[in-house]
């Protein structure tokens, strides 16, 4: 009699065992998935933001490597817009256009709102009237950050070769608005 007992609540042991989980034990997991998805979610959107602005930044050095090629075959950078009139005398925006199909390029004043939309001002480094030597891309991250390069091509100057600099902003972001060009503190060697 004793086993008949003993094998009844051995099988009713078995049978709650089989029964599903407690209320203690899925809180548990939901618990770990919450703090994984905690873990996870923050790490995510910083990829992401960084992704979004090495496209940016990814595009303007494209952009930049055919504004040398434009300046070596001219040896200067042309005005940034067309110049109207016989004959007409093909700008800065619509050679980069011809040279690197895959960006659009606007004039300095227009603001670029994506990655792909190059802002370009082409000028003299140093003083008024001399060579356009110098040529200022801006590009709009996704990320809400407005990246600027600044390309002085004539060696042996204090401010030649290239530099970077950046603003966090969400309005606007053209090569009007980079930082002056000869404040040095304001831009970064590349």
């Amino acid at each position: 009699m004793i086993e008949a007992i003993q094998r009844r609540l051995a099988a009713r042991s078995d049978e709650e065992r089989e029964g599903g989980f407690t209320l203690i034990e899925l809180m548990v997991v939901v618990m770990i998935i919450a703090i994984l998805v905690g873990i996870a979610i923050p790490a995510f959107l910083g990829a992401r933001k960084r992704a979004q602005d090495t496209a940016a930044k990814s595009n303007m050095r494209n952009a930049l490597s055919s504004a040398t090629a434009i300046f070596s075959d001219n040896q200067t950078y042309p005005a940034t817009a067309d110049v109207v009139g016989p004959p007409l005398v093909q700008g800065m925006v619509s050679l980069l256009t011809a040279e690197e199909p895959s960006l659009s390029f606007v004039a300095n004043a227009v603001d670029s709102t994506t990655a792909k939309i190059i802002s370009v001002e082409t000028g003299p480094s140093v003083a008024a009237g001399t060579t356009n030597d110098m040529v200022v891309l801006a590009s709009a991250s996704k990320s809400g950050k407005c990246f600027f390069l600044r390309h002085v091509n004539t060696p042996g100057q204090a401010n030649s070769g290239t530099y970077q600099a950046s603003t966090t902003t969400n309005t606007a972001c053209s090569a009007d608005d980079a930082p002056d060009p000869l404040l040095a503190a304001s831009w970064t060697a590349l």
